[in-house]
C-alpha cells in the first residue's frame, strides 16, 4: 500500500507578522533613517526611508489576494474552462496556455498594482524635494499574500514597476515565508533586488541585505523562545481553497521539498481515513444458475425464490440497475454446497438473509485479497493482460480535495492497451479509490490491481 501517515497533524505554530518597526530597525542597522522626520505633520505624500543617496518607499502586502470574492470569481471562470468536468480545480498558472497566463497575472497582481502605483507617487514626491537623491527604490514585503511565492511576487512587482519606470529605479522584494507541518518548521527570508534602471543602481543593497538577515535571526530567536506572545497570529503557508457553483478551487500550499524528520516520507494530511473508516464501496447481490436456483428453492421458502427462476433473474436485474459509479452492485455467484458449509458456522442467519450475508462475505474475502495484493505501477512493472488501474491525484494538504480515476485495462502483446474508464474525476482519496477498485475487480472478474499516485500538486 501507499505509505500514508495516520497520525493526527500536530497543531501548527504561529509567528508574529512583520511590522513597520521591524523595517525601521533594518534601515537603521543598514545606516539609513526616515526620509522625512516630519512625515506625521506633512500633508504631502512622501517616501519612507533614505539610505545613502537612495530614497525607499515601503509597501506591505498584508492580505491574501485570493480571498477576495471578486478575484475568486474571475479565477474560477478562467481555470474552469481549462479543467472541465472536475469537481476540484487546481489554480496553477502552469496549467494555462500562455495567453491565459496573462489573464491570470492581471487578476493576481491587483494588490501589487495598487502598491506600485502608490509607491511611484511617493517616490516622485521625495525625489522632487531632494535633488541630491540618485536612486529610488520600492521595497515590497510579502506579509500575507500566501498565494504567491517569492519568485512569482518578484516577477509581478518587476512587471508593474516597469510600467511606472520613470519614477522607480529599482525594486526590493522580501518576506518571511513560514512553513510547518506541526513538527518541522521552516522559515525562509529571501530578499531580492532587481534594477529597473541599471544606470541608477542601488549601491546600499548589500548593507540592506545584511541588516535584513540580522532581523531574520532576531525574529526567529524570539519565536523559538516564545517572545512573540499574543502578537503571534501568522499561520504557516496553507492551501487556499474556495467553493463556487459546486466546484472547489485549490491553490496548493508550497511543498516543503524535503522528507519530514518526524513523519517520514508523507506528512499527515487533513481528513485522512484508515481503510476501516471508509464508506461502503459496493452492494452485493447473490446470483444463481438455474440448477442452483432449484437446489436452493428445495430448502429455502423465501418469497423471491418461490416465484420462479425468471422472476429471480428479474429481481437480480432490478438490483443491478441501481448500480452507481461510487457504489456498484456486484453480483456474487453462490452454490448451495458452499452456502450449507457456511451456515454450519452462522446459524444466526436464516432465509434469504443468510444467502445475502453469505454472498457478501465471499465478496469481502475476494476484495480483501485484491486490496492486499495491489501493487504500485512503475516503469519496471510488467502488468498482466487484464487488470484494474487506480490513479489518484494528491492535491494539497486536504485529502478531501484528491481526485481519483479507475479503469479496466486490457492489453494484447505488442499493442497499445485498451482502457475502459469505470470511474472518472471522483473526489475520493487513494485508500477509498483502492477499495472501490477492488470492488470493480470482483465485478469484472479481474485478478490484479495496480495503482499510481500523481504527486504534481501533493504536499510533500
Amino acid at each position: 500500500m501507499f505509505p500514508v501517515s495516520r497520525r493526527t497533524p500536530l497543531p501548527p505554530p504561529v509567528i508574529r507578522a512583520l511590522c513597520e518597526a521591524d523595517i525601521d530597525s533594518v534601515i537603521e542597522n543598514a545606516g539609513g533613517g526616515r526620509a522625512h522626520p516630519d512625515a506625521d505633520r506633512r500633508t504631502e505624500i512622501n517616501a519612507d526611508y533614505r539610505l545613502g543617496d537612495t530614497v525607499i518607499e515601503l509597501k506591505f502586502l498584508d492580505d491574501e489576494g485570493l480571498e477576495k470574492p471578486e478575484h475568486q470569481a474571475k479565477l474560477a471562470t478562467l481555470f474552469s474552462s481549462y479543467q472541465p468536468g472536475r469537481p476540484v480545480v487546481v489554480l496553477d498558472p502552469q496549467l494555462l496556455p500562455p495567453e491565459a497566463r496573462r489573464d491570470y497575472a492581471t487578476i493576481v497582481e491587483r494588490p501589487v498594482r495598487g502598491a506600485v502605483a502608490k509607491g511611484r507617487a511617493q517616490l516622485k514626491q521625495s525625489r522632487n524635494e531632494n535633488p541630491d537623491i540618485a536612486t529610488t527604490v520600492l521595497f515590497v514585503i510579502n506579509n500575507g499574500f500566501a498565494a504567491l511565492t517569492q519568485e512569482e511576487l518578484v516577477e509581478h512587482v518587476v512587471r508593474r514597476a516597469k510600467n511606472d519606470s520613470r519614477e522607480i529605479d529599482g525594486i526590493v522584494v522580501g518576506g518571511c515565508y513560514f512553513h510547518s507541518d506541526g513538527f518541522d518548521t521552516v522559515a525562509l527570508w529571501p530578499l531580492d533586488y532587481v534594477a529597473i534602471h541599471p544606470e541608477r543602481p542601488f549601491a546600499a543593497f548589500d548593507a540592506l541585505k545584511d541588516a535584513w538577515d540580522g532581523l531574520s535571526e532576531r525574529h526567529m530567536t524570539d519565536f523559538v523562545t516564545g517572545k512573540h506572545g499574543l502578537d503571534a497570529k501568522k499561520k504557516p503557508v496553507a492551501d487556499i481553497t474556495f467553493d463556487l457553483d459546486g466546484i472547489t478551487y485549490v491553490k496548493p500550499a508550497i511543498a516543503f521539498g524535503s522528507e519530514s524528520k518526524f513523519y517520514g516520507r508523507r506528512r499527515p494530511r487533513l481528513n485522512a481515513l484508515d481503510f476501516e473508516d471508509l464508506p461502503h464501496v459496493a452492494t452485493t447481490i447473490p446470483t444463481l444458475t438455474e440448477r442452483e436456483y432449484r437446489r436452493f428453492r428445495a430448502v429455502m421458502e423465501a418469497e423471491q425464490l418461490l416465484m420462479g427462476f425468471e422472476s429471480w433473474l428479474a429481481h437480480v436485474k432490478e438490483a443491478m440497475a441501481t448500480s452507481e459509479p461510487l457504489r456498484p452492485v456486484v453480483p456474487i455467484e453462490v452454490t448451495r454446497g458452499g452456502w450449507e458449509s457456511w451456515r454450519k458456522r452462522h446459524r444466526e442467519f436464516t432465509g434469504l438473509q443468510s444467502l445475502r450475508v453469505f454472498a457478501n462475505e465471499r465478496f469481502n474475502r475476494r476484495a480483501s485479497d485484491l486490496l492486499n495484493s495491489a501493487r504500485e505501477m512503475t516503469d519496471e512493472v510488467a502488468p498482466p493482460r487484464r487488470y484494474i488501474g487506480v490513479s489518484t491525484e494528491l492535491i494539497g494538504q486536504d485529502v478531501r480535495n484528491d481526485i481519483s480515476h479507475i479503469a479496466f485495462v486490457f492489453q494484447r502483446r505488442n499493442t497499445r492497451p485498451q482502457i475502459r474508464p469505470l470511474v472518472s474525476h471522483a473526489r475520493i482519496s487513494h485508500e477509498h479509490a483502492l477499495s472501490l477498485g477492488a470492488a470493480y475487480a470482483v465485478l469484472e472478474g479481474v485478478d490484479a490491481m495496480f495503482w499510481r499516485n500523481d504527486l504534481q500538486f501533493a504536499w510533500t
